[in-house]
């Protein structure tokens, strides 16, 4: 590996040197390594660590060498790095992702960031407990200690958030609003602790090692301006190079060590999950030791009121007193007589308000039109509904995303804020143009771009029986193509469900003026339809190949939706999802909604009358899990199936000479292929005959299993895989009563498999 090495990162130039050097010598980690891991997590860790000062411990021997704190700006740093000057001296703060990746260059391996940022160093905007246990202490009674913790807190009007130290014990944290002094912070936290130590006798508050008698402590000092802990997503200096990952509480149930994530394995479980923080700053409160603000009704906003006849429109009124923190924000997505969203922020008692014709920008670089509308009250914070015809905006309204705000910066010609909510958590500038006209431009990339990378679609668990009760929803199980849509800037793009772009296929679904939006990710089911209104999978697999002609026309029958105009919406219940995926489906010809049912077991008979493959039942409340099987979607077929690969084949006798008499297939699990039975079934002369003359073209001499059952078999390279029927699994592992359905082009090894519960 070259020593020296120069990279671009956006307009940042950067030489990388040293790319070799172990870090971790038990572990074989290199500084490339660090590098890497830094700068693909980029988006996610600038979203919990820009804007704070940094203490920086450096490791350019390794983690066996020379050690030390970087808190001071070297005077060779580029002038691009931000800095922060807190009394003599100037930290240093990471605000882009090649920031990260010069930090990581000098062997920066942990970040420490303070508890406050930008604008507001002097306030800290969480609150710090970190749990550290004696050596050996059971790991079982650390994460029964944090959950204690967490209750005790709630109860005093805190959500709290925790993540693993990277060492051997758990931090919580509660976000709170930025205007609270350090000491006030650390008197919050510190009579917090008390009262929760007079009922936990295994904890204590004694910083002396010798005088915890075996008791963990609960280090509330961290506190203070200056103090830091390791921040979120932190490599340690440590063997292992564990990752101070941040969790969801229910992580705690199944993690058996605070080591458990490092930096080979937090960015797989980060690019599937996502960042369980991610809205953290969302749930900030006031300390429970100060009085929270009031606010008024805001005066009488005489062009609101000029506007609406409010007793009809079922608006509120100014004068409704409402309290509210005083940094809400609320936008809104909009059917008026346009559809559009609008940004509400609170200002001095009233809500600022812009309509955004287009959403909001989905990344940097891109800018939305934003025109300044007249004041609302506070109380259309929790406005949603619909306003009558004939009045003024009429049309359905839902809240689209409700949080808190904070301005970073004033300009000039505009302002800086950072939006923060349990659905959007972003940086936008707001930038004036003219009378009313303003430009809104996203500054922070996302840290999942669903847009220009689509994820893998949610997968659903098989069940023999139709699941009852009101919290499902029931829908045909469309037999065709599964599909990612991706809509952007009138341009529409089609996904497989392993991720190759089958957009040319299907030119007729190419209509981004049947999708009521500026930017969107969809879920469906792309199928050509008999003159009965049946999905019939042969014709749109041919529909797939490029040299078939278009002479079935397909349509597009979509279920579902994951991102809309601005941000993700997948942790939004499937009926909220669903009511936007109906509202943006304007032009129903191609692009179809998949209609739903409250009673499951009178459609799965329709469909089992129908000849049709089954149906899908969904939790109503059910958040979207890209790429993951998921127990909120039950698919109840007619008939189990499977998909496999087939790995070979026994030679034909009688009328099947010429072609062949069964197919040997396995099942792609725990790295290889585990053999699961032959397939002599199913098949039509038409079917015979294509799969005949697929076989020469991928003999091979391995043999993939070793079996009684398996004599005269012609083995076969891995590439051909195939949906079959079966009713069930023998004692060892087989399909009992096997049947060909169908070969699956669209499919690969890691797709194959049983259906079924391990």
């Amino acid at each position: 590996m070259a020593r020296r090495q120069a990279v671009q990162l956006g307009k940042r130039r950067l030489e990388l040197s040293n790319l070799d050097k172990v870090l971790f010598p038990d572990d074989g980690i290199v500084k490339a390594e660090l590098i890497d891991y830094y700068h693909r997590l980029a988006p996610i860790i600038l979203r919990h660590i820009k804007g704070r000062p940094l203490s920086l411990v450096r490791f350019p021997d390794g983690i066996y060498g020379e050690t030390f704190f970087q808190k001071n700006r070297p005077d060779w740093a580029p002038d691009w790095v931000e800095s922060c000057q807190i009394s003599d001296l100037k930290y240093m703060i990471a605000a882009e992702d090649a920031a990260l990746v010069f930090l990581a260059n000098l062997a920066c391996i942990e970040l420490h960031p303070f508890q406050s940022r930008l604008p507001h160093v002097e306030a800290p905007d969480y609150m710090i407990f970190d749990l550290d246990p004696p050596e050996g202490f059971d790991f079982s009674r650390t994460r029964d200690l944090a959950r204690g913790l967490r209750e005790h807190l709630q109860n005093h009007g805190y959500h709290p958030f925790i993540k693993t130290t990277g060492g051997k014990g758990l931090h919580v944290l509660c976000p709170l609003l930025p205007r609270h002094s350090y000491d006030d912070v650390f008197d919050a936290a510190k009579h917090l602790a008390d009262l929760f130590l007079k009922k936990e006798k295994q904890a204590t508050l004694q910083i002396k090692k010798e005088k915890r008698n075996g008791r963990v402590l609960i280090d509330v000092y961290r506190n203070r301006l200056g103090q830091t802990i390791i921040g979120p997503y932190s490599v340690r200096g440590r063997t292992g190079a564990p990752v101070s990952a941040p969790l969801l509480w229910e992580d705690l149930d199944s993690l058996t060590s605070p080591v458990e994530f490092n930096l080979r394995n937090l960015p797989e479980r980060v690019s599937t999950k996502g960042d369980p923080w991610e809205a953290f700053a969302a749930f900030a409160v006031d300390l429970h030791t100060t009085a929270r603000p009031g606010k008024g009704a805001g005066g009488e906003l005489p062009v609101y009121r000029a506007k609406r006849n409010l007793e009809k429109s079922g608006e509120p009124a100014p004068d409704v007193p409402v309290s509210t923190s005083g940094l809400e924000f609320v936008l809104h997505r909009h059917h008026a007589s346009r559809l559009h969203y609008d940004l509400r922020l609170e200002m001095d008692g009233a809500l600022r308000s812009w309509a955004l014709p287009r959403g909001l920008p989905p990344r940097p670089s891109v800018k939305r039109l934003a025109v300044q509308t007249e004041e609302h009250p506070l109380k259309y914070l929790e406005f949603q509904g619909t306003i009558p015809a004939g009045h003024y905006g009429a049309g359905q309204m839902w809240i689209f995303a409700r949080g808190k705000f904070e301005i970073l910066k004033q300009k000039k010609d505009g302002f800086y804020l950072r939006l923060s909510s349990p659905a959007l958590s972003a940086e936008y500038r707001m930038i004036e143009l003219n009378n009313k006209e303003w430009l809104i431009d996203r500054l922070d990339a996302p840290a999942r771009d669903y847009l220009l990378n689509p994820p893998s679609p949610m997968l659903a668990d098989a069940t023999d029986v139709v699941p009852v009760g009101e919290r499902f929803l029931y829908e045909l199980k469309w037999d065709g193509i599964r599909a990612i849509f991706t809509l952007e800037e009138g341009q529409i793009r089609i996904f497989s469900r392993n991720g190759h772009e089958i957009t040319e296929s299907f030119p007729e679904l190419l209509r981004p003026d049947d999708l009521r939006a500026t930017t969107a990710v969809l879920d469906g089911e792309i199928v050509v339809l008999d003159d009965l209104g049946r999905p019939v999978f042969e014709k749109v697999i041919k529909r797939m190949r490029k040299s078939s002609a278009a002479k079935e026309k397909a349509v597009c029958y979509f279920f579902d939706l994951l991102y809309l105009d601005g941000r993700s919406v997948i942790n939004d219940p499937l009926e909220l999802r669903r009511e936007w995926l109906a509202d943006l489906l304007r032009d129903r010809q191609t692009m179809r909604l998949s209609e739903v049912l409250d009673d499951g077991q009178a459609l799965f008979a329709a469909v089992k009358s129908s000849g049709l493959e089954g149906i899908v039942a969904k939790d109503r409340s059910s958040r979207y899990t890209p790429g993951e099987r998921s127990a909120s979607w039950l698919k109840v077929k007619v008939s189990r199936d499977c998909t496999l690969a087939v790995l070979g084949y026994t030679p034909g006798e009688g009328e099947r000479e010429e072609t062949f008499a069964s197919l040997v297939v396995g099942e792609w699990t725990e790295g290889k292929y585990r053999y699961r039975g032959r397939v002599g079934s199913g098949f039509t002369q038409r079917s015979l005959t294509d799969i005949r003359s697929r076989l020469d073209t991928l003999t091979a001499k391995k043999a993939w299993f070793s079996h009684p059952d398996l004599k005269k078999v012609t083995w076969l390279k891995e590439g051909l895989f195939a949906d079959i029927h079966y009713s069930s699994l023998t004692t060892d592992g087989l399909l009992r009563a096997p049947v060909f359905h169908r070969l699956r082009p669209d499919f690969s090894r890691e797709e194959c498999r049983l259906e079924r519960e391990e």
